[in-house]
């Protein structure tokens, strides 16, 4: 698969001694053919006592039905004890929690579409429920904490980009107007691109936030869904055939059924994982936390996993198992990220 001229080396080209950090689960995945959406996680014990996190502002706590309408799904999340959606304090950014579970990973049934590195299927469980961006990181989020903004697509006029935005949704151009009056109105609609991994390495360590890996990001994208997509291509993805060359506002199209917007289409996204030839074939019996790390290399000759296509590409690679390896110095306008967390890390680490 090609992104461009040259953002896909071939599978030859990464000569990296790798290590494989997972481990193998009981017993082998079994595609899932009975239906197309699904608890995406077995009902754990319920935890009555909320848990706070000193990392974030709780902006709910208990899941929206109108935005999680499996009510197996959202009683998933309630038993974690952790609340749904929360606002990380140091970088602003909007995240929702993922509960623990199992999911079969790679090509969906029947799907003519899969490339060989979607296959085989293979049954992963998450172990841990995680928090992950709702959007992709935003300009403004990323200027807040790297105080530069490195995007090809920039917002020249932030309160026209506004009334845009309202006008879509079906506001009035005067109400809409009337409404942006307001100085203190601050505009963060555009994703930010031309990032690469160790861009997004650097954002992180600022930010005290993580790249999701693959599996995870595959989980949440997914949300239930076996299906190769969550909805109507053009519904939920910008791409090639929608996006009139260039990326768009996030949270535009309709979100998954955990209340994520553009996991497919917009933008790639950078997961944490090292991109390992064959690597679901080491998994086919099936993993815990499965991830792909490298040894013993330089950074150059080292391809990380990139997720969920762009609006440069076909509406064919809008898929939740579409995956490609990018050198992890590439900076494009076709790349950005979304950020994940594990709740509890910064208060064990606070502990000891």
């Amino acid at each position: 698969m090609a992104i461009g001229s040259s953002m896909i080396r071939s599978e030859n080209a990464l000569n990296a001694p790798i290590a494989f950090a997972q481990s193998s689960a009981t017993s082998k995945a079994a595609p899932n053919q009975a239906s197309n959406k699904k608890p995406i996680a077995a009902q754990p014990k319920v935890i009555a006592k909320p848990i706070t996190l000193f990392w974030a502002d709780i902006l709910e706590q208990e899941p929206n039905p109108q935005v999680v309408t499996d009510a197996n799904l959202r009683k998933s999340i309630q038993a974690t004890g952790f609340p749904w959606r929360v606002k990380d304090k140091a970088s602003g950014i909007e995240m929702l929690l993922v509960p623990q579970g199992k999911f079969e990973m790679g090509m969906s049934p029947g799907d003519s579409e899969a490339l060989a590195n979607e296959k085989p299927a293979h049954l992963v469980t998450i172990s841990k429920p995680f928090y992950l961006g709702r959007t992709e990181v935003t300009q403004g989020q990323w200027v807040k904490i790297m105080k530069d903004n490195p995007s090809n697509f920039k917002v020249q006029n932030p309160r026209e980009a506004m009334v845009a935005i309202l006008m879509k949704q079906g506001m009035t151009k005067e109400a809409a107007l009337s409404m942006t009056a307001s100085a203190s109105i601050k505009i963060d609609a555009l994703p930010v691109e031309k990032v690469s991994w160790e861009d997004c390495q650097l954002f992180c360590a600022t930010s005290g936030l993580v790249l999701p890996t693959e599996a995870q990001w595959e989980y949440a994208c997914r949300a239930g869904v076996s299906a190769p997509c969550y909805g109507e291509v053009d519904d939920i993805a910008w791409n090639e055939s929608n996006s009139n060359g260039e990326t768009s506002h996030v949270a535009q199209k309709e979100a998954n059924p955990l209340g994520f917007y553009d996991m497919i289409g917009n933008l790639w996204e950078w997961t944490s994982d090292v991109y390992v030839p064959g690597f679901y074939t080491i998994c086919k019996d099936g993993v815990i936390d499965p991830r792909a790390t490298a040894m013993k290399s330089t950074p150059e000759a080292i391809r990380y996993v990139v997720r969920g296509s762009s609006w440069g590409r076909n509406a064919s690679t809008c898929r939740a198992t579409v995956r490609a390896g990018i050198v992890g110095t590439e900076q494009n306008r076709f790349f950005g990220f979304r950020v994940a967390r594990d709740p509890l890390q910064q208060e064990s680490q606070r502990n000891n």
